[in-house]
């Protein structure tokens, strides 16, 4: 019998969005479809960085892929796929990702059918998917001849209470500047729950 293919598994599953799990389901969907043995392994470089190229310790790797993964990958040969649109070695990687151009899209279209002339945007600075979202949610709502304010936060919003505080900051400057009605798209599930969160203390209604 030919031998079952180990897999590894790197996504960061630590974090509870659902890009990242559902990233995973599909994942475990096929391997159990080939019959691929799927091992989790968020430090999948450092297991590759004992292993070489005539014993692997695994066949390939799913990953958010960083620089130690792609250099010890490459190293002995291990072929990796990169889900990360952001990853610094996506250059150097076979990847597969959303089509996020469309996904913006979709997000402007549907607030533009609910008759909505105000719109807005927070994304994260440095974060690929929110720039490409956000272009096209922009483009899409200048079509239909609104425009948009639009800010942006730093991707490492919550790493110090200093970071924070600048943070919070901005997202109220932003949120000043609003008309409302106002259909508002927020790149970060996490900073998305905080904008509601100031909608509230503000007194106006989340749908």
């Amino acid at each position: 019998a030919p031998k079952q293919r180990r897999v590894a598994i790197m996504l960061d599953l630590s974090w509870p969005y659902k890009r990242h799990s559902s990233v995973f389901a599909g994942t475990q969907r096929y391997a159990e479809e080939q019959g691929w043995e799927s091992i989790v392994d968020e430090y999948a470089y450092d297991a590759l960085s004992s292993g070489s190229s005539r014993n692997p310790p695994y066949d390939g790797i799913v990953a958010r892929a960083n620089r130690p993964l792609a250099e010890q990958a490459a190293r002995i040969r291990v072929p990796v796929v990169n889900v990360w649109r952001s990853s610094p070695v996506q250059e150097s990687l076979p990847c597969v990702f959303p089509d996020y151009r469309v996904a913006g899209r979709l997000r402007a279209e549907h607030l533009l059918s609910r008759g909505l002339r105000n719109y807005g945007t927070l994304g994260c600075r440095g974060d690929a998917a929110h720039d490409l979202e956000i272009a096209e949610f922009r483009t899409t709502v200048g079509e239909s001849g609104f425009s948009c304010l639009s800010s942006s936060v730093s991707l490492s919003y919550a790493r110090t209470l200093s970071h924070w505080r600048k943070t919070d900051e901005a997202i109220s400057d932003w949120m000043d500047g609003w008309n409302l009605p106002i259909g508002v798209y927020v790149g970060a599930d996490s900073i998305g729950r905080i904008v509601a969160q100031k909608c509230r203390e503000r007194g106006w209604r989340v749908p």
